[in-house]
């Protein structure tokens, strides 16, 4: 099996637990450990990268980072998880970037980039990608994010085109985060990604529309796949939705108690991708990647994916 390509973003997370520290304010009993700011390994094509690995399938990641203690921190992480690294660039005139996640009390997270602007994962640049790379991967799953800033955002839309024109399976998740929400470059060069994907996926509400004039998530979805796009919206508790000229699959959400969804749709991609490189049916990489995603929210941090052996005995204790 030829590997699965992730180009994008590593950083290290640093997870405020702020409802955590509202009820420790209030004098309310918490776990000690529940307002503990630690850093992690983060970042959404690196955390899709390690959930591609853990369920079996080779993966390769490139993206830039600090030659620091932070990048050190996140290139032995991503190694120790079975991702080759050769193609990740660590830069000694860059500092790696720090994404903050703050925690509600339902444990959805708001992300602030820091800086906003300039990050490390910015930097990828095109000699980063051999000339034969193309002939040597099975898939390419990138994100939204890198289509902000220059150099990454030309130097992606350029390898998203080239694995296009060679037939290579070209996954996007759209991922518009606040910095990108009034920036005029970035929907242009989004739209331009649109184009050389086979699969897209999103959040339902927040993120599909945006590819559209449509505001409904639903005909906006269908209308995104009439050209044989496979486009998956994500609806947390509702479960996700696969569509594809006309087909229309809905796959329920597992019912878990949630921790955090840090990761949650960095984990849903990677199992998805996982098993399609398997040659599993859509409706059934739809129901595993609800499972992954299930299994990260029950726990913290952004890489609380699950293996192969974890990912099946959870669905064979949850028959369809």
């Amino acid at each position: 099996m030829k590997p699965v390509l992730c180009v994008g973003d590593v950083c290290v997370d640093l997870i405020i637990p702020y409802a955590a520290a509202l009820k420790a304010k209030r004098g309310e009993p918490i776990a000690r450990e529940s307002t503990e700011v630690r850093p992690s390994h983060g970042g959404s094509v690196g955390n899709t990268a390690v959930s591609i690995a853990r369920l079996g399938v080779p993966v390769l990641f490139a993206g830039t980072c600090g030659d620091d203690t932070f990048g050190r921190f996140l290139a032995d992480g991503l190694r120790t998880e079975g991702v080759d690294i050769t193609l990740l660039r660590m830069d000694p005139n860059l500092s790696t970037q720090t994404v903050l996640l703050v925690l509600d009390e339902h444990g959805e997270r708001t992300a602030f980039a820091c800086p906003a602007h300039g990050g490390s994962q910015h930097a990828i640049v095109p000699e980063q990608f051999p000339d034969d790379l193309v002939s040597r991967i099975g898939w390419l799953h990138v994100n939204g994010m890198m289509l902000r800033e220059d150099p990454a955002a030309t130097t992606q839309l350029a390898l998203m085109r080239r694995c296009h024109e060679a037939g290579i399976p070209v996954s996007l998740d759209i991922n518009a985060r606040i910095e990108s929400r009034n920036d005029t470059r970035f929907f242009r060069n989004l739209s331009e990604a649109k184009r050389y994907c086979s699969v897209l996926f999103g959040s339902a509400v927040d993120e599909i529309p945006l590819l559209t004039d449509q505001h409904d998530a639903e005909t906006a979805a269908l209308s995104l796949s009439a050209d044989g796009t496979s486009v998956i919206s994500r609806s947390g508790a509702q479960g996700a939705v696969y569509y594809h000229r006309g087909t229309r699959i809905h796959s329920p959400a597992f019912s878990v108690d949630v921790v955090d969804t840090v990761g949650a749709g960095d984990t849903f991609d990677g199992a998805f991708i996982a098993a399609r490189m398997r040659d599993l049916a859509p409706a059934e990489a739809l129901r595993e990647a609800n499972a992954a995603a299930a299994i990260c929210v029950s726990s913290h941090g952004g890489r609380s994916c699950p293996t192969l052996s974890a990912l099946s005995a959870f669905l064979e204790r949850h028959p369809a």
